[in-house]
C-alpha cells in the first residue's frame, strides 16, 4: 500500500509536465488539494503562486499536515488545477445559472480575482451551493448552503456580495486522482463528463465491474428483515424515509439478473433475504368475484399494474436462475391478477385499484405500467409455456398498436416486444418494436441526463434487430431504421451512463462518501441514490455486457474479415511511432504482423533483429517462397526500397511488435481466456475450450510460438478483433511481461508450467512463479484452479490477494466442478452438486480431466454447459498433443498416440497413464520416450522418478531416446524389455524391427529431441 507522501509524489509527476501558467491578472498557478478517507466529506485546501513548485509545496504541506493530524488511513487524494478563468458580473452569472439544469453547472467558481475564495465544481454541487428546492428546475445560488460550506472550508463567513455589478470568475479545471494503490487517474476537465476519470471504451470486463459495484451496493441495502434501505440524498446524507414495494420487487429482479453473471454469494444471500418479505407480506392473495384465486403486489392502500408485474419478474428471474419450481403457484395467481385488470373487449388494462376491495382507483397512470405487465407475462410464458399468458399479451398488443403506444418509446414495451417476437414473430410486432425506437435516436444521443432506461430500451431493440437479420422474410423491415445511427446511439448511451456512476473522486465531496461510492446516482434529483435508480443502471450494464460478448459486426464497418484483424497504415504507423518510407496504396489494409515462418497473405512481415536471416527478407518474399507480404517492418529501409512492397521503418522492431500487440489487446472488446500449465495439459484445455466456446461466437487462438511476450504480441495482432473470445496458452518464463500484455479476464491453471518446473526448489516456489499471471488480471476477474494440485493453496492464496473470483475443478471432493467418474470416454461430472454427463471420443483419463477444466471455465463465464456437449464430444486433440493415428505397416497397422509437442514430469506421467488405458489385448503396449529437456539441475532425478509410472503402464517394450533417459534405462532393463538410443537417428534405424501390427505406441518427448519429426514420418506412411 502506497504512503500518502508517495501518492503526492505520483500526482506531482503527472501534473508538473502539464500544468501551464494562467495569464495575468490571475494567479499563475492555482492548485486544489482534496483528501478524504471515505467516511467524511473531503477536506479541501487550495494554494496559489507565481510558479508551480511553490503552489505545489504550499498545498501539499497543508494537506499532509491535515492527514497526519486526522490520522486517516488509505486516503483518497484528488488534485485539480485551474487552466482557465472567465470573469462575469453577478447579474450575468444569475442569468447563466437560469439556463443550466439543476446540478449541471460544471465549472468552478471564484469570488475574487486572486482566487482567494474559490471552489471547484465538485464542491459546489456536492454541497448544493447552486441548487434550490425541488420546485426550481434550474441552477440557482443557495446562499445558506454557500455560507455553511464556506464556514467549514475557510473557517470564516463567505459574505456573498449579491450586487448586480459584482464580479465572479468561472474556473475551468483539470485534475488527477490517486488512492493507496498508487494508480494516478487523469480526470476529465469541463463538459458533461467533467470530474470523473478518463475511461477507455467499455469492455466486457469493465462493464462487469460496474455491475459488480452496483449490485454490491444493492446487497448492502438489504436489511436483516429483508426490507431495503430505499436510498439517500448524499449531499447531506439524508435517508429516503418512504417505502415502495414496487421498487423492492423490481430491484430483486435486477439483483437476480446480475447474480447470474457474477455468482456473488453475498448478493445471493441478500436476494434470499429480500425475497422473503416480497412473497410473504408485500404480495397479498385475493379471491376475485368469479371465485378465481389471484394475487397482487400491495403498495400501501393501492395495487398497481406495474407493481404486480415487478413481482412476477422477480419470481420468474429467481425461478430460472436457481432452476426451481417453488414459485409457480404464486406466479400463476399473480398472472391471473394482471389478467383480471385487462378489458376483455379492448385489451387495455386498469392501472390502479384499491387494495381493500379491488375497486378501480385510476384507469390510467403511465404507459410503462402496461409495458411492464406484458413483459412480465411474456417472461412467465417463457418459463411455463402457458398459452393463457400469451393470449393476454397479444390482446394487449392489439390495443397498443391501435393506440400507437410506440410513441411513448417506453423501455418496458421494447423489452416486451422483444420477448413477444421470440414466440410470435409477426411483422406487426416487429414493426411496433422498430417504431418504438426509430424516431427516438436523436433523443438517445442528445439527452444530457443519464436516463438509464434508455440503454435497456436500446439493447432490447438490438436483440430484436438481430432476430430480424436472420429472417429473410422480415429483413425488409430493417429499411425502416437507420441502423448505423442506432448502433452509434447505443454505444454512446452505454458510455454516457458512466457519468452516473459514483466514482470515488466524485463521492469524496459528499457528506458520507462510503455510503454512495460505487453506486449510481441521478444528478438532476440532487444526486439521489435510490435502489430502483441503481437497479436500472445495473440492468442496463448486465444487458450491455451480454451485448459486448455477442456483438455483431456494426453496419458500415465493412464486415468482419475472415483472415483476422484489420490494420490501417495510419494506425500501424501511429502505434509503432514509425515512418512509412515506402507508402502503401490508398485503402491499404493488413491482417497483422508476423515472423517469416508464419507468413500469410496480407500480413506485415518482420525479422527479429537478434537473429537475422541469411537471405534478405524481401528477396524471400519476392521469390515466392512465402506468401506475398502486405509490407515490411524494419529498422533499416534501405535493403527493401526496390522490392515493390510498402516499408514501415521503426526505431526498434521488437518494441514495435510489442506495441502493436498491446494495441490489439486494448482494442479487443471480447473475453480473453488464458491457460497455464504443462505443455500437453494446458494445450489440450486451450484447444478444448476454444472448440466449446465456438458455440457462442468466433474464437481466436495463436498460431505461432507464444513462449515469449514478443511471440504473443505478433499473434495478438493477427487475431480477429471482432471475435467473442480469445483463448491463449501462456507459459512464458517472463510471465509478468506476458500477462501485462495479454491481461486475461479468466485464467485456467491446469498445473505448473514447464517454465516454472525448470527451476530448482520446492513446487510452492514454482507455483508462486506461475501465479504471477494473476498480476495482469483485474479485481473481479476469474481464476479457474485445479483443486487436485499439491500447490492449489499457493495459487488460491495468490488469486485471493488479487481479488479474483475462484472456481475449482478436479477429482477432489471440494471441487466446484468435480470429475466423478471416467470410463471409456463417458465423463460424469458434478457441477456445484448437480450431475452432468458427456461423452468424449478422445482417449485417456487426462482428456476427461481436460473436459472438466473446460466445463469449469464455461461455468465461470456463466455459459450453459449443455450447449458444450456436442463440441466436446467431437473434440480431437491438436496434432502432437495426444492425437491418435493409425499407422499402416507390414500388411497391418498400429496405433500411434502422438504426444511429441512437449514433455515435463507431470505431462509425462499423464501420457503414461493414457498408455496404460490402451485396449491392448492381445496387442502390445510400446512406450517411446525421449528426454524431458530444460529441467535444470534436477533433470536426472526427474527422469529416474518416472520409473513407477512407467512400469505401472505395463508396457511390453520401452524405447528410450536421449542422454537423460540412459539412467532410467539402466534402472528398468531387468524389469521390462527396454532399449536405449543415443538420438532419434539411432532410434529410427532400429524402429522397423521393434514395432509390429496391432501395437499401441506412445511417443512422448520434449520438442528438441526430434521425436515429433519421427512421428510425422510415420504418419505420412502410405
Amino acid at each position: 500500500m502506497m504512503s500518502f507522501s508517495d501518492q503526492l509524489h505520483a500526482c506531482h509527476e503527472r501534473l508538473v509536465t502539464v500544468c501551464a501558467a494562467l495569464p495575468a491578472p490571475y494567479p499563475a498557478f492555482t492548485l486544489f488539494f482534496s483528501v478524504s478517507d471515505g467516511s467524511q466529506r473531503a477536506h479541501v485546501v487550495h494554494a496559489r503562486a507565481a510558479d508551480f513548485e511553490t503552489a505545489w509545496r504550499e498545498g501539499a504541506d497543508a494537506v499532509a499536515r491535515w492527514v497526519r493530524a486526522s490520522g486517516i488511513v488509505s486516503p483518497w487524494l484528488r488534485i485539480d488545477w485551474v487552466e482557465g478563468a472567465s470573469p462575469m458580473d453577478w447579474a450575468q452569472f444569475k442569468a447563466q445559472l437560469a439556463a443550466v439544469k439543476r446540478n449541471y453547472f460544471r465549472l468552478g467558481l471564484a469570488f475574487d480575482q486572486d482566487f482567494a475564495t474559490a471552489f471547484t465544481e465538485q464542491e459546489l454541487n456536492a454541497n448544493a451551493m447552486l441548487s434550490g428546492d425541488s420546485t426550481i428546475a434550474h441552477a440557482v445560488v443557495n446562499k445558506r448552503n454557500c455560507e455553511l460550506y464556506a464556514e467549514a472550508r475557510f473557517a470564516r463567513p463567505l459574505g456573498l456580495d449579491l450586487r448586480a455589478d459584482h464580479q465572479v470568475y468561472l474556473l475551468a479545471t483539470v485534475g488527477v486522482f490517486c488512492q493507496a494503490d498508487g494508480v494516478v487517474h487523469k480526470l476529465v476537465g469541463t463538459g458533461l463528463d467533467a470530474g470523473r476519470r478518463q475511461a477507455p471504451a467499455l469492455t466486457p470486463s469493465s462493464a462487469l465491474e460496474l455491475v459488480r459495484s452496483g449490485t454490491a451496493y444493492l446487497a448492502r441495502q438489504v436489511q436483516e428483515d429483508g426490507l431495503f434501505v430505499q436510498g439517500y440524498f448524499p449531499c447531506f446524507d439524508r435517508r429516503i424515509p418512504t417505502y415502495d414495494a414496487m421498487r423492492h420487487a423490481g430491484v430483486v429482479s435486477t439483483m437476480v439478473e446480475a447474480w447470474e453473471l457474477t455468482r456473488d454469494e453475498k448478493l445471493r444471500a441478500a436476494i434470499d433475504r429480500a425475497l422473503h418479505p416480497l412473497a410473504s407480506s408485500l404480495v397479498r392473495e385475493y379471491r376475485l368475484a368469479d371465485g378465481t384465486e389471484a394475487a397482487f403486489l400491495v403498495e400501501g392502500d393501492e395495487i398497481t399494474l406495474g407493481g404486480t408485474a415487478a413481482a412476477i419478474l422477480a419470481l420468474v428471474a429467481h425461478s430460472e436462475a436457481m432452476e426451481m419450481r417453488r414459485w409457480l403457484p404464486l406466479l400463476e395467481k399473480l398472472a391471473l391478477g394482471i389478467a383480471s385488470l385487462q378489458d376483455a373487449a379492448t385489451g387495455r388494462f386498469d392501472h390502479v385499484v384499491q387494495a381493500a376491495d379491488l375497486r378501480l382507483k385510476q384507469a390510467s397512470r403511465a404507459v410503462h405500467h402496461e409495458g411492464e405487465a406484458v413483459f412480465a407475462l411474456m417472461r412467465l410464458y417463457g418459463l411455463t409455456r402457458d398459452p393463457r399468458w400469451l393470449a393476454v399479451v397479444e390482446k394487449a398488443f392489439d390495443h397498443f398498436i391501435a393506440g400507437q403506444h410506440w410513441q411513448a418509446h417506453d423501455h418496458w414495451l421494447s423489452r416486451a416486444v422483444n420477448e413477444l417476437v421470440r414466440w410470435s414473430p409477426q411483422e406487426r410486432y416487429f414493426r411496433f418494436g422498430l417504431q418504438n425506437v426509430a424516431g427516438y435516436l436523436d433523443f438517445v444521443l442528445d439527452r444530457k441526463t443519464t436516463f438509464p432506461t434508455l440503454l435497456e430500451l436500446m439493447l432490447a431493440a438490438q436483440q430484436m434487430l438481430q432476430r430480424l437479420e436472420g429472417m429473410a422474410a422480415m429483413r425488409h423491415l430493417l429499411d425502416e431504421l437507420d441502423t448505423e445511427k442506432f448502433y452509434r446511439a447505443l454505444e454512446y448511451r452505454a458510455h454516457y451512463l458512466q457519468n452516473g456512476f459514483f466514482w470515488p473522486e466524485m463521492a469524496m465531496y459528499f457528506r458520507r462518501p462510503s455510503a454512495v461510492a460505487g453506486a449510481f446516482f441521478i444528478r438532476h434529483h440532487a444526486f439521489r441514490v435510490r435502489i430502483d435508480d441503481v437497479g436500472q443502471y445495473v440492468s442496463g450494464f448486465v444487458a450491455y455486457h451480454r451485448y459486448l460478448l455477442e456483438r455483431p459486426v456494426l453496419p458500415g464497418a465493412g464486415g468482419a474479415r475472415d483472415d483476422g484483424a484489420d490494420w490501417t497504415a495510419e494506425e500501424m504507423g501511429r502505434v509503432t511511432g514509425g515512418e512509412w518510407v515506402v507508402q502503401p496504396d490508398e485503402g491499404w489494409r493488413a491482417t497483422g504482423v508476423t515472423q517469416r515462418s508464419f507468413m500469410r497473405k496480407g500480413r506485415v512481415v518482420f525479422e527479429h533483429q537478434a537473429r537475422p536471416s541469411k537471405a534478405p527478407l524481401a528477396a524471400v518474399i519476392l521469390k515466392g517462397v512465402l506468401q506475398p507480404a502486405a509490407a515490411v517492418l524494419c529498422t533499416d529501409a534501405s535493403a527493401h526500397l526496390d522490392k515493390r512492397v510498402p516499408v514501415l521503418q521503426v526505431p526498434n522492431v521488437p518494441q514495435a511488435v510489442l506495441a502493436l500487440g498491446a494495441h490489439a489487446r486494448t482494442e479487443f472488446a471480447g473475453r480473453v481466456c488464458g491457460v497455464v500449465g504443462s505443455g500437453t495439459a494446458s494445450g489440450t484445455v486451450a484447444a478444448m475450450l476454444a472448440d466449446a466456446l465456438g458455440v457462442w461466437g468466433e474464437v481466436g487462438q495463436p498460431e505461432g510460438n507464444v513462449s515469449l511476450p514478443s511471440g504473443m504480441a505478433w499473434n495478438l495482432t493477427c487475431m480477429p478483433r471482432r471475435a467473442a473470445y480469445w483463448v491463449l496458452e501462456m507459459g512464458s518464463p517472463n510471465l509478468p511481461a506476458l500477462t501485462q500484455l495479454v491481461r486475461p479476464m479468466l485464467t485456467v491453471v491446469t498445473g505448473l508450467s514447464a517454465a516454472a518446473q525448470k527451476h530448482r526448489g520446492p513446487s510452492e516456489a514454482a507455483a508462486r512463479q506461475d501465479s504471477r499471471i494473476f498480476q495482469g488480471m483485474a479485481p473481479g476477474d476469474t481464476a479457474v484452479l485445479n483443486r487436485d494440485l499439491p500447490e492449489f493453496a499457493t495459487f488460491a492464496e495468490a488469486a485471493m490477494a488479487h481479488q479474483l473470483q475462484i472456481v475449482t475443478y478436479g477429482a477432489h471432493r471440494d471441487a466446484d466442478v468435480r470429475l466423478v467418474a471416467f470410463d471409456h470416454g463417458e465423463v460424469q461430472v458434478s457441477v456445484l452438486g448437480e450431475p452432468f454427463q458427456l461423452r468424449l471420443n478422445a482417449p485417456g483419463r487426462h482428456m476427461g480431466a481436460s473436459a472438466v477444466a473446460t466445463l469449469a471455465a464455461l461455468h465461470a463465464m456463466r455459459l450453459k454447459l449443455a450447449a458444450a456437449v456436442e463440441p466436446l464430444a467431437g473434440f480431437e486433440p491438436p496434432g502432437s498433443r495426444g492425437a491418435l493415428h493409425t499407422i499402416h505397416i507390414g500388411g497391418g497397422s498400429f496405433k500411434l498416440i502422438d504426444e511429441t509437442y512437449d514433455a515435463n514430469p507431470s505431462s509425462m506421467r499423464a501420457a503414461l497413464e493414457l498408455l496404460s488405458q490402451a485396449p491392448c489385448e492381445p496387442a502390445r503396449r510400446v512406450a517411446i520416450l525421449g528426454d524431458m529437456q530444460e529441467l535444470g539441475p534436477a533433470a536426472q532425478r526427474h527422469h529416474l522418478d518416472l520409473e513407477p509410472e512407467l512400469l505401472a503402464s505395463q508396457p511390453d517394450r520401452v524405447l528410450l531416446c536421449g542422454p537423460l533417459m540412459r539412467g532410467l534405462h539402466a534402472r528398468i532393463r531387468t524389469k521390462v524389455r527396454s532399449h536405449w538410443f543415443v538420438d532419434v537417428a539411432d532410434l529410427s534405424t532400429a524402429l522397423g524391427g521393434l514395432l509390429q501390427p496391432g501395437d499401441w505406441v506412445l511417443a512422448k518427448s520434449s520438442p528438441g529431441v526430434g521425436l515429433s519429426r519421427l512421428a510425422r514420418v510415420l504418419k505420412a506412411l502410405p
